[in-house]
């Protein structure tokens, strides 16, 4: 890929975590116009730097069933190379290279454009400055899109490389290859519910949170459970420490997927008109976890008689490369 090399200065504390837009406020009969959204500006993408310390790793956006609508559900990893360091003259070992910021921006795709949308994905969990980001259960409903067709997912990520007596590095990166289709029949007006039918009340499985913290931290941790005793005994998941990551072994016959249902880095809370978290509150989406673990990540371990147990990431601290502890909050 070719990469033109450039200095943001002040702009990597300014990059938002919503969307990114340049827009030419001239107009003219020719100038094109989202029929939807006639006011949306073209996005205008900022330049790729020469060289940059930061891996796009399986970055895809799934369609699939929201809260009122279609959503769109992201997945893969951000994070830094690590063979960067071998290239990255005049620094030496010492050097701290960090990702600053990330942002998004979508885009409708007409006649060639891309007309910014009003959407906001929040990277809820993740601290700044860090070494990787997790795209895992970060969604976008398509309920706030202008309307139907093809759309495309810009990513902005802002980084730096700082060694004490030496100047600091900028480097932008832009992923521009992710794009997604949402259906014509989204946006065909729905049929007024008639008013002598009533919704009969939702079935409601109540279930109980439970906070635990698993680690390696001394030969007395617990760093494995089982769901139903919350004990090590015969366990469903087991959590490895290694490489600075922390990620999920599961149990004879378990099944480990992320969650479809809940808001990335919140606690469940009782919907609308009920009193208590239910089981059907949760649900898993279609794809396995792969990913290692991090704040904020809701999965659904899923045993081999089918019984499903909603589990919240709460916190991942390490005290060495091989050693750490994660907090974990698991409903049954």
């Amino acid at each position: 890929m070719n990469f033109k090399k450039i200095l943001l200065g002040s702009a990597i504390a300014a990059a938002s975590f919503g969307l990114y837009a340049c827009g030419d406020d001239s107009s003219s009969p020719d100038t094109p116009v989202n029929p939807d959204n006639p006011g949306a500006e073209i996005i205008d993408p900022p330049k790729q730097s020469e060289l940059s310390p930061v891996i796009f790793d399986n970055l895809k956006i799934t369609v699939m069933s929201g809260i009122n609508s279609l959503r769109g559900s992201l997945s893969g990893m951000i994070k830094l190379d690590d063979t960067f360091l071998d290239t990255s003259e005049p620094y030496t070992a010492d050097v701290d290279v960090k990702i600053d910021s990330v942002g998004f921006a979508v885009g409708r795709l007409i006649n060639g454009n891309a007309f910014q949308e009003k959407i906001n994905i929040h990277l809820d969990g993740v601290v700044f400055p860090t070494e990787r980001v997790s795209l895992s259960q970060k969604y976008f409903e398509f309920s706030d899109l202008s309307g139907c067709g093809e759309f495309k997912l810009y990513i902005f990520v802002y980084s730096s490389s700082k060694e004490e007596g030496i100047q600091t590095s900028l480097y932008t990166s832009v992923y521009d290859q992710l794009t997604f289709t949402r259906p014509e029949q989204e946006c065909q007006a729905a049929l007024p519910p008639s008013s002598s039918s009533e919704v009969p009340p939702a079935p409601c499985t109540p279930v109980t949170a439970h906070p635990v913290s698993l680690s390696n931290s001394m030969g007395t941790s617990q760093s494995a459970i089982n769901f139903e005793t919350g004990l090590a005994d015969n366990p469903h998941i087991t959590i490895k420490f290694a490489n600075n990551m922390a990620t999920i072994v599961p149990g004879a016959g378990v099944t480990v997927y992320e969650d479809n249902s809940q808001t990335t880095g919140l606690d469940a809370e009782p919907k609308a008109g009920q009193t208590q978290i239910c089981r059907e509150d949760f649900v898993k989406s279609n794809f396995q976890l792969e990913d290692e673990l991090t704040s904020g990540l809701w999965i659904d371990v899923v045993t081999a008689d089918g019984k499903m147990y909603p589990v919240m990431i709460k916190k991942a601290m390490f005290e060495s490369a091989t050693k750490g502890t994660v907090d974990i909050v698991y409903y049954n």
